[in-house]
């Protein structure tokens, strides 16, 4: 880091990381996101020397933490200034489509990562983006086609086999869905999406209990996870066991009472 940043930094180092160096102030801007990002980022920020690559750099990250903690106001102001500061850093496209579709927007989420696709094409997290947010409008044959470019790419997408998973189970295409979304628990085996992806095509296929189990596999590791909840909830049914499947439907809906129109919508199935 340049001796007039450091020395800037020196003088701005108050607040929780007082202790910190100019060196590791940076670090906590420009590395991964922990809870001190957003402070650290502030300071760089703050600064004004860095070049307007490192600004919009520091703006994204400083954005990457407010997501994190689920600010997407913040989070979206930082990923605009990041994108106005220099127009060619693909990641805060991302980064802003990933907010747009955690605020369910998916089309200008569409246009951002298309935009990223236009600056640096073949670009793995670009196309998992656009997927997802094909996947979200209900264009499920689209979203495939850039989950397989992804995984051509990059077979150790772990994301993009669980998206595929998603998109296939909606499509009817059962043993394909649970073949990736297995895939993926290989790749990471804690990863809820795939126990939850996988349970939906087991009851497609008529085998409530072993969606019974996956949805169970999610909620071991996030307690009364209301999509998962929802799922078990039904599989239960299915299975004949009516009194514990309508009581662990009742409770989803208790805690979102739009469940069962988002588990409808992501795999398309009749309940």
């Amino acid at each position: 880091m340049r001796g007039a940043l450091a020395a800037v930094l020196l003088l701005a180092a108050g607040g929780p990381a007082m202790a910190q160096s100019p060196e590791e102030i940076g670090q906590m801007c420009f590395g991964p996101t922990t809870d001190r990002t957003v402070w650290a980022c502030t300071k760089i920020i703050d600064a004004n020397l860095e070049t307007k690559r490192n600004q919009a750099i520091a703006y994204r990250n400083r954005g990457l933490g407010y997501r994190a903690r689920r600010e997407y106001d913040p989070a979206m102001a930082d990923f605009e200034q990041s994108i106005r500061t220099d127009p060619s850093y693909v990641e805060s496209y991302i980064s802003r489509g990933n907010v747009f579709m955690d605020r369910d927007q998916p089309d200008p989420a569409l246009e951002d990562f298309e935009t990223a696709l236009r600056l640096r094409p073949d670009y793995t997290f670009a196309l998992h983006g656009r997927g997802n947010a094909l996947q979200a409008k209900g264009e499920f044959e689209r979203s495939m086609r850039d989950y397989d470019a992804a995984l051509r790419i990059d077979p150790q997408f772990v994301a993009s086999y669980v998206s595929r998973c998603w998109s296939e189970v909606a499509l009817d295409q059962l043993e394909p869905a649970v073949k990736d979304c297995t895939e993926a628990l290989r790749l990471r085996p804690n990863f809820t999406n795939a126990f939850n992806g996988r349970a939906a095509a087991y009851l497609k296929l008529g085998q409530p209990a072993k969606a019974v189990a996956d949805f169970e596999a999610t909620l071991r590791l996030v307690h009364e996870q209301s999509l998962a909840l929802y799922g078990r909830g039904v599989a239960r049914q299915r299975a004949g066991d009516r009194v514990r499947g309508d009581a662990d439907v009742a409770r989803a809906r208790e805690l979102e009472p739009g469940v069962a129109e988002r588990f409808r919508q992501y795999w398309r199935l009749d309940l």
